[in-house]
């Protein structure tokens, strides 16, 4: 030990404050993503190669030293995509911008009455909303809108002569980040044959983050929300209402607002409306 500290100098100073600082670095380009989800599975393989040195697990540290050697091209190929993202990232500000959550309920009341007036119209619609792992890749390749979410507005994106119609709206922190975004479709071969694209779409982004999606069925005129890759129907604004705010919300926070939601929304309405809830 005290070897380590007479070699230790203000290059060697340097050398570690500049490893930190790319490692930090790193660890902020990933964090939201499911990059890194994965890299806590990496790193228990890598305690296991830790382990299989200390203590005499023989055949665990041999098939670790024949796994080793491929081990840097292997990760190369699990984060082609994100490295590729983190690349093109470099040097841009991040500008997201935290929002007050005391309109959280407003916002949800938004987007349920418009998937349920789209529904009532037989038009079609894919709603993104981010949670934990962020889809900025999905964002970037849509039309940035950055705006307010309203039911007037989300009408005019999914109209059908809207040129970006076809597209998912994705909203992240609590605003319209984008809306013609393109998403990947599911790769799960025991998905019902009759679903079409839509629904495969909103599958493929709940199968590879944890966002929910609600989609809006031209062809039976119906909702749905997606979680973790599972679609659960929702008969009316109200059910779809109440869902995202169990999803979306602080289970303090929901459990306070859902006893007075309808109190609340016809409050909402009466006052700066003027008409009740539709």
């Amino acid at each position: 030990m005290i070897e380590i500290f007479q070699q230790f100098n203000g290059w060697s100073a340097l050398d570690v404050s500049l490893l930190a600082v790319i490692i930090y670095q790193i660890l902020l380009l990933i964090r939201g993503t499911k990059a890194a989800q994965i890299l806590i599975g990496v790193l228990l393989v890598v305690g296991l190669y830790v382990l299989s040195n200390v203590f005499p697990l023989s055949t665990v540290n041999w098939m670790m030293n024949k796994f080793y050697g491929s081990f840097i091209i292997i990760l190369i190929i699990i984060f082609q995509n994100d490295i590729r993202y983190v690349l093109s990232s470099m040097g841009k500000r991040n500008i997201f911008v935290d929002q007050d959550t005391s309109d959280s309920m407003l916002i949800i009341d938004e987007i349920a009455r418009a998937a349920s007036s789209l529904a009532a119209k037989r038009i079609g619609a894919l709603i993104v909303l981010e949670r934990g792992i962020l889809l900025r890749r999905y964002i970037d390749a849509g039309v940035q809108l950055d705006a307010r979410v309203s039911k007037e507005i989300l009408m005019a994106i999914f109209h059908r002569s809207s040129p970006i119609h076809d597209g998912a709206v994705i909203l992240q922190r609590g605003r319209i980040a984008a809306a013609g975004c393109f998403l990947p479709l599911t790769s799960d071969e025991k998905v019902d044959a009759n679903l079409g694209t839509r629904h495969r779409a909103a599958l493929g982004i709940s199968e590879e983050s944890d966002a929910l999606v609600i989609i809006v069925s031209e062809e039976g005129a119906s909702m749905a929300l997606v979680d973790n890759g599972k679609i659960v129907r929702k008969p009316d604004a109200k059910a779809l209402r109440e869902a995202l705010a169990r999803h979306l919300i602080s289970d303090e926070e929901a459990g306070a607002m859902g006893r007075n939601l309808s109190a609340q929304l016809k409050k909402y309405y009466s006052q700066i409306f003027g008409r009740g809830d539709k």
